[in-house]
C-alpha cells in the first residue's frame, strides 16, 4: 500500500479511528506500531500524514496532519470507456487508476455487447468504485477517481458539461479520420483531457459523426487491432507521457 484512502465520512478533524479490515491490514500486514506514521489521501486528492497514537482490539486511533507532498497534475484525465463484455471493465478501471486517471465514465455505444441495466447499475458502480479505491491505495493516485453511472454516447456532452469538464475531448479510432496528431492536440494548455475508447466492435459511423459534431477530435490508433482493454491503457499511457514531457520538447535536435 503506497497510501491509505480516508473513509468517505472523514470530517476533516485532527484524529481518526480506523477499524475492520483496514486496521487489520495496517497493524498486522504492514506491522505499523504506535508512534509510526504513513501517508493518506482523501477522495478529493488532499494528502495527509497519519500517525498511530493508540491501538486496541481490532482498531487504532491516529492523528491526522495535512501534507504538502506531491502537487496535483496540471491536467486532469477523464476516461470514457465504452462498455466491454464480461469483467473487462473491472480490469480497465484498475489499470486506468494506476495510470493516474481522474474520472471514469462507462459508456454504452451501438456496438457494445454489454448494455445498461438500470436495476443492476448501482451495484456495478459501487463495485467499480471499490476497485478504484484499492487501485488508488496501491498506486498513489491523487485521490479516488469518480466512477459515474453509465450513459449513452449521445448524453456524453451534457454529462461533461454537468461535471464542469470543458477541456480537450478525444476519441481513439481504428481508422484515420483526420490528419491531426496526438502531439498536435496536446501542445496547448488545457486543464483536462477526455479520452473516449470504443467497444470491441469499434465506434459506428453515426457515432463518429456525432462526436465530430460535438467537438471531439479523432486519434488514429495505428494498424494493429487492439482489444478495448488494451486500447484504454495504450491511450492513457500515450497522453500521460506527452503531458509529462511537453515542457521538455525541442523543435530542433541541435538545441
Amino acid at each position: 500500500m503506497r497510501q491509505f484512502v480516508l473513509p468517505p465520512d472523514y470530517d476533516g478533524s485532527g484524529s481518526i479511528r480506523i477499524s475492520g479490515g483496514d486496521a487489520k491490514y495496517i497493524l498486522k500486514v504492514l506491522r505499523l506500531k504506535e508512534g509510526e506514521a504513513f501517508p493518506a489521501v482523501d477522495r478529493t486528492g488532499k494528502r495527509f500524514r497519519l500517525q498511530i497514537s493508540q491501538t486496541g482490539g481490532g482498531f487504532f486511533t491516529a492523528s491526522v496532519q495535512p501534507s504538502e507532498a506531491g502537487a496535483p497534475p496540471d491536467t486532469q484525465t477523464v476516461l470514457m470507456q465504452c462498455l466491454p463484455k464480461g469483467k473487462k471493465l473491472e480490469l480497465i478501471v484498475r489499470q486506468a487508476v494506476e495510470a493516474g486517471v481522474s474520472m471514469i465514465i462507462p459508456v454504452e455505444s451501438a456496438h457494445s455487447i454489454a448494455r445498461i441495466n438500470n436495476e443492476r447499475e448501482g451495484k456495478k458502480t459501487d463495485r467499480l468504485s471499490k476497485i478504484a479505491e484499492e487501485a488508488a491505495q496501491q498506486s498513489g493516485n491523487r485521490g479516488v477517481p469518480e466512477i459515474t453511472p453509465p450513459v449513452t454516447i449521445s448524453k456524453l456532452p451534457a454529462l461533461l458539461s454537468e461535471k464542469g469538464i470543458s477541456g480537450l475531448k478525444l476519441f481513439f479510432h481504428q481508422e484515420r479520420l483526420e490528419k491531426g496528431s496526438l502531439h498536435g492536440y496536446l501542445k496547448g494548455d488545457c486543464n483536462s483531457v477526455c479520452l473516449l475508447i470504443g467497444p470491441e466492435g469499434g465506434l459506428s459511423a453515426d457515432e463518429t459523426d456525432f462526436l465530430l459534431a460535438s467537438g471531439f477530435y479523432p486519434v488514429y490508433l495505428g494498424e494493429n487491432v487492439l482489444r478495448t482493454e488494451t486500447a484504454a491503457i495504450y491511450a492513457l499511457g500515450a497522453v500521460n507521457t506527452i503531458l509529462m514531457e511537453k515542457n521538455e520538447w525541442k523543435t530542433d535536435i541541435r538545441e
